[in-house]
């Protein structure tokens, strides 16, 4: 049939798109776990990097790389969502 790929093209090809977003995700993780380095070592760990109000506790608790405020956070996510 034209136009259609059967179905282990398409599960191939689902499986492909799943691998690099699974691996685009770890890579921006890996990023954010060195950049959280890099603040701790300039001291200003706990301290938001974009308004630099203190980071909750309860988020460094859950989310001990974190180096923004959840507010600055979610609006940092929206501008650069994957």
């Amino acid at each position: 049939s034209r136009g259609f790929r059967n179905a282990d093209e398409t599960r191939a090809l689902e499986e492909k798109a799943t691998s690099e977003t699974i691996n685009a995700i770890l890579e921006r993780d890996r990023k954010q776990a060195s950049h959280a380095a890099e603040v701790r070592a300039q001291g200003r760990y706990g301290l938001c990097e974009d308004c630099s109000e203190p980071i909750g506790a309860e988020r460094l608790a859950a989310l001990p790389s974190a180096t923004r405020c959840v507010r600055c956070q979610a609006e940092w996510e929206q501008a650069n969502r994957l």
